[in-house]
């Protein structure tokens, strides 16, 4: 019987000719693991299965780049969708190989692969840059992380996802606060990570089953340097501040000011970023009984005290492990 202790997952491909395989009631699938990591904007899948045959046609002729793959899963109250995305690759060895190995993305992926040019002008809202992006390629969008007023924008190619990255990250910057960017179904998600309602628990003797803990300089700013609006011939630096240079190095940040915004208030902003990046970041990185309903950005009790590890931390990446019921789950 399914339950969060023992989850069950099931994968489910349909076609572009309209033909629907049930992956799990074949009972073909050998390997299936999903990874949400901040590094690539789009979830991940690996999926390997018997290469069978149906109607005399095995999986690797039937199944091919472009049809779409679903993940489900079930902790006792009946199935639910956590993937959504397209078949990307095809990994068969042989024609006498025995199985065959499948790649799927989330619906991000296109946005990942697709180049487009950007102009905005002076004022415009983080959000209103976001939804104007969205409506260009017509995807449905869910806004409800901060927002900022932006610089005017000159003429920049780039991919669609990377500049829906630049924005946020400018917004982030300023507003000192994590976002998760992703897709539900079709429907692309901006938001706060730490919004879950429900804080789920991975603790020692319950359902976690080893540590690993990271100590990294990754992300570290030990120098902030603070400049006006651009000149003619110049962009005038109006403030500098560091911490720990002579420890770490100096590792440096630009932040900029408006002609409008209150250098006090940007020495602020400067102060509060050094505070929390001057020093070395630990990253621990717990493997666990898989639980489905954990996503990137989740709020989660962590109770692992022989590691030092206790209290709500936020998850940075997670991958399931479906067909051993594990999961590898990033803390920052």
């Amino acid at each position: 019987m399914p339950s969060l202790g023992n989850p069950l997952y099931k994968a489910v491909v349909k076609t572009a000719s309209g033909q629907e395989y049930d992956l799990y009631k074949s009972k073909v699938i050998q390997d299936l693991t999903m990874s949400d990591d901040p590094d690539s904007l789009a979830k991940e899948v690996s999926l390997t299965v018997m290469n069978a045959t149906k109607n005399g046609v095995t999986l690797a002729t039937l199944i091919q780049p472009s049809d779409r793959l679903y993940i489900y899963a079930n902790v006792g109250h009946g199935d639910f969708e956590v993937f959504r995305g397209v078949i990307w690759d095809r990994d068969r060895v042989t024609d006498t190989e025995k199985k065959v190995t499948f790649t799927a993305y989330d619906y991000l992926i296109y946005m990942m692969k697709s180049q487009d040019y950007f102009y905005y002008k002076k004022g415009l809202s983080t959000k209103e840059i976001v939804k104007r992006i969205c409506t260009a390629w017509k995807l449905k969008l869910k806004y409800s992380y901060g927002s900022i007023k932006n610089k005017r924008i000159k003429p920049v190619q780039k991919n669609i996802g990377d500049m829906i990255v630049y924005v946020l990250n400018k917004a982030k910057s300023k507003l000192s606060s994590r976002y998760i960017f992703t897709i539900e179904g079709t429907t692309v998600i901006v938001k706060y990570a730490n919004t879950n309602t429900t804080i789920y628990k991975i603790e020692e003797g319950k359902n976690v089953i080893s540590i690993e803990v990271k100590v990294t300089m990754d992300d570290i700013v030990t120098k902030i340097k603070i400049y006006g609006e651009a000149k003619k011939k110049s962009i005038p630096k109006l403030a500098s501040m560091s911490k720990n240079t002579s420890k770490f190095g100096t590792i440096q940040e630009i932040m900029d000011k408006d002609k409008k915004e209150k250098l006090s208030k940007i020495k602020k902003q400067a102060q509060k970023k050094l505070k929390s990046s001057a020093k070395v970041k630990y990253e621990y990185i717990v493997t666990a009984i898989s639980n489905p309903k954990i996503k990137r950005g989740d709020t989660v009790y962590v109770g692992c005290g022989t590691a030092g590890l206790k209290g709500n931390k936020t998850v940075k990446s997670i991958t399931h492990d479906c067909v051993a019921g594990t999961m590898d789950v990033v803390f920052y």
